[in-house]
């Protein structure tokens, strides 16, 4: 039996949270602080701040894994695959601004400053999602319309397709027998890819 404890930062700005995890291998609270002491994390009364929020400058030569062998995303079956790339996108959906998301421009500015190509999100189409690049420019607006059809809505759907194909590649014991199911580990490849730090 292997035990582990994860540090969470707790830092708030308005609607949203930082959401940066630690995983140690600590026994208990206090030693898993003293992991996360170490990378950087501060502890004050009684919530814990990761390096980014709390300021630190602290880079650590070692890090300290619950697993010691690392495994590559792709390596093995195809229904673990099918279910890595599942988890993965469903613990982003669930962390995204919910609602609908709406592609939009804000007009320019006074004193001829130009606006921003924007996506809107949540319950009353009010939060930002994301700034893509300044207003009338076409590839921000090609940016922000692609990002806005890529709603929380669209993940889940995604994760279900990948649900669905998992549970039949399973029964055939990590197979791929159709294309439909050769495009779903297709799709659970690309989003297992590395790509810096999502």
């Amino acid at each position: 039996m292997s035990t582990s404890l994860m540090l969470h930062c707790n830092t708030v700005r308005g609607y949203s949270s930082c959401a940066t995890t630690l995983m140690t291998d600590g026994l208990d609270v206090h030693e898993a602080r003293k992991i996360g002491a170490a990378h950087g994390w501060r502890h004050t009364s009684g919530k814990d701040y990761c390096p980014a929020c709390s300021g630190s400058r602290v880079k650590p030569r070692v890090i300290i894994a619950v697993d010691g062998e690392p495994v590559a995303p792709t390596a093995g079956r195809a229904d673990y695959r099918l279910q890595a790339a599942s988890a993965l996108l469903l613990a982003h959906t669930n962390r995204a601004t919910g609602g609908l998301w709406t592609p939009g421009r804000s007009p320019v500015t006074m004193r001829n400053l130009p606006g921003v190509e924007f996506v809107t999100g949540g319950d009353h189409g009010a939060d930002c999602v994301a700034r893509t690049g300044p207003s009338g420019n076409a590839q921000a607006a090609a940016d922000a319309a692609y990002i806005a059809l890529l709603d929380p809505e669209v993940g889940r759907a995604v994760c279900a397709v990948l649900d669905e194909t998992k549970e039949s590649v399973a029964q055939e014991h990590g197979l791929v027998e159709t294309s439909t199911a050769q495009a779903a580990v297709d799709l659970a490849d690309a989003l297992l890819r590395p790509k810096g730090e999502r």
